[in-house]
């Protein structure tokens, strides 16, 4: 039998979970000031169907599920593609279920979005980008008169549409007054017009398959080649005169931890990358990968900002060691 520690003395265990908890709420203090860091929300399209939630400034895991489906009346995910913070809200696309799933800051459900804009439902979307006042919505239906972008008020309701026939776009970002889409057809990013839609100039090219394309504070941006040949499959990060930053070639990862698909990527606090892909959650360190989170099929990355002194359920529980899990 192993010895009983003294009694009122903690042993090495119990001050090794202490010390640990209380870094972790000294960390929840610092990220719940907009000046010294977010968190990153990603939803998990396979069997946990899910939004997890990483830490902006190092990639650590803070929840795995931080908003699931459990049960729910009334919705569900099946392909949660993006979660994006509007407003005061967290809106969820989801690829299959056709809408766009709305949940407060607590994560309390508030709603759905099913309308097409051009009448009818939604169908197969995808990746999103909000402006502070719309959300512009990437569809690709099979129904070609109806593929395009669904542009949305903060409130949910419908307000226009841009029309494209032929692109099969990914995800939509704001950018510098305008609107950067991917268009996997072109393995471009496209910069568009925010009010019509209409098309400008490319913002780049000879991204293979691209997925997420996000605008960071600084103006520059990140697209991800999904499926192509060694050299090109990887992350783009491009300043916002076009010229290319940095490139990651993803290969690393599937050398490293088994063939996948790269679909986002995120610039953290420290300097390194944080990439999903459709078995996990990897991080750059040099030109190595750590892996962050195995058996996820990881899916566009975004930030999520508390307002200045607010405490989001199941995340300080989660920081400071008493986890609080949903039914």
């Amino acid at each position: 039998m192993p010895a009983r520690p003294e009694q009122g003395r903690p042993n090495k265990e119990e001050v090794m979970r202490r010390v640990q908890s209380l870094v972790l709420c000294c960390a929840f203090s610092a990220a719940a000031s907009p000046a010294l860091g977010q968190f990153l929300m990603i939803p998990d399209s396979g069997a946990g169907d899910r939004v997890m939630l990483f830490s902006e400034a190092d990639g650590s895991v803070i929840d795995l599920n931080w908003i699931t489906d459990a049960g729910a009346v009334g919705w569900a995910f099946t392909t949660p593609k993006e979660a994006m913070q509007v407003g005061n809200q967290v809106w969820v696309s989801d690829q299959i279920t056709d809408a766009v799933h709305r949940f407060d800051l607590n994560r309390n459900f508030q709603g759905s979005i099913t309308a097409h804009p051009a009448g009818g439902n939604l169908d197969n979307i995808r990746g999103f980008g909000f402006d502070g006042s719309k959300m512009y919505l990437s569809v690709f239906t099979s129904d070609t008169a109806r593929r395009g972008i669904a542009v949305y008020d903060s409130n949910g309701g419908p307000t226009g549409f841009f029309p494209n026939t032929t692109a099969s776009y990914f995800d939509v970002a704001p950018f510098m007054g305008n609107i950067l889409t991917s268009n996997s057809t072109t393995d471009s990013v496209e910069r568009r017009n925010a009010g019509d839609g209409s098309f400008i100039a490319n913002f780049a090219t000879g991204i293979d398959f691209v997925q997420q394309v996000e605008t960071l504070a600084d103006n520059s941006v990140l697209a991800v080649s999904t499926i192509g040949a060694n050299g090109i499959e990887g992350v783009y990060h491009f300043n916002s005169d076009m010229t290319l930053r940095r490139f990651i070639n993803t290969q690393g990862i599937k050398d490293a931890f088994g063939e996948q698909v790269p679909r986002a990527a995120w610039l953290l606090g420290d300097g390194e990358y944080l990439i999903t892909t459709s078995i996990g959650i990897y991080k750059t360190l040099g030109a190595g990968f750590m892996q962050i989170q195995a058996g996820v099929d990881g899916q566009f990355i975004n930030r999520l900002v508390p307002a200045p002194g607010a405490v989001l359920v199941g995340v300080l529980g989660v920081v400071c060691g008493t986890r609080r899990r949903r039914a």
